[in-house]
C-alpha cells in the first residue's frame, strides 16, 4: 500500500481536513486500501463493523433484502463519500449490506485507528458528529419524500438533485440501473418507466438509455 497516497486521500476528506499531518499519518497507519470487483460484497447484514469506509473510485450500493427476498436499495455511494460510521460508533452489527456495483477502490479506516485518534482530538469528534448528523438529516429527508411525495415528484426531485450536483446540469447519467433507481425511490420499475415517458412526452426530458437530458429545468421543477 502506498502510504503517501493514502495520507493524501485522507487529508482531502472533509472529516479529517483540519487535522495535522502527524495525525493524518497516524490514521493512515491504520487504514487499508481495498480493491473490490464489481458484484463483490464489502459487508453483509449482521456483520460486525471493523471500521468505516471511504470510497475513492467506483460505486457502492447499500441495501437490505426483505424476508420475501425483495431488494430495497437504501443509497448509492459515490467517490468521496463515506459509509459505516454510525454502526461503528454504536458498536452494533450492520443492518444493511454493501456491494460494489462497479470495480471500486475503498479505504477501510480501522476501528482501532479511528478510536485512538478520537480519544486524543476533539476536532475529529466534532467533525465526525457533523458528518453523521448530515447523513441522518438526509435519511429523514428521504423518508419524508417517500412518505409525502408521489412517484412523479420523487423522480423529479431526484433528477433535480442530480442536476444540482453535476458539472453538466442539463445532461445526466443515471448512476445505476433503472431497477436500482426505482428501488431507491420506492417505486416499481414499471412506474418509473411510465413517469419517464410522461415527462418525456411533456417535453421536459429526453431519455436515451441511462442518459437523461433535461430540456426544461423550470418546467420540470413546476410540473404537477
Amino acid at each position: 500500500m502506498d502510504k503517501t497516497f493514502v495520507t493524501q486521500r485522507l487529508s482531502e476528506f472533509y472529516m479529517f481536513s483540519e487535522l495535522q499531518l502527524a495525525q493524518i499519518e497516524q490514521l493512515a497507519n491504520g487504514t487499508r486500501l481495498l480493491e473490490i470487483s464489481r458484484g463483490s460484497t464489502l459487508f453483509n447484514r449482521g456483520d460486525r463493523a471493523h471500521g468505516f469506509y471511504l470510497l475513492l473510485e467506483g460505486q457502492v450500493k447499500l441495501g437490505v433484502i426483505s424476508p420475501q427476498g425483495d431488494e430495497k436499495v437504501i443509497g448509492l455511494i459515490q467517490p468521496g463519500q463515506s459509509f459505516g460510521e454510525a454502526v461503528l460508533f454504536l458498536e452494533r452489527s450492520f443492518p444493511i449490506y454493501a456491494q460494489a456495483t462497479a470495480d471500486s477502490k475503498v479505504l477501510l479506516i480501522t476501528r482501532e485507528a479511528i478510536f485512538d485518534i478520537l480519544d486524543n482530538d476533539v476536532t475529529v469528534v466534532r467533525r465526525m458528529l457533523a458528518g453523521i448528523s448530515a447523513r441522518n438529516r438526509q435519511l429523514v429527508n428521504d423518508i419524508e419524500s417517500i412518505s409525502l411525495q408521489n412517484s412523479t415528484q420523487r423522480l423529479i426531485g431526484y433528477l433535480l438533485q442530480m442536476s444540482a450536483d453535476s458539472p453538466n446540469p442539463g445532461r445526466l447519467l443515471l448512476p445505476a440501473s433503472k431497477l436500482t433507481i426505482a428501488s431507491m425511490l420506492n417505486i416499481t420499475p414499471e412506474t418509473l418507466s411510465r413517469v419517464m415517458l410522461r415527462l418525456n412526452s411533456a417535453g421536459l426530458i429526453e431519455v436515451n438509455g441511462k442518459e437523461i437530458v433535461i430540456t426544461n429545468v423550470d418546467g420540470l421543477r413546476n410540473f404537477e
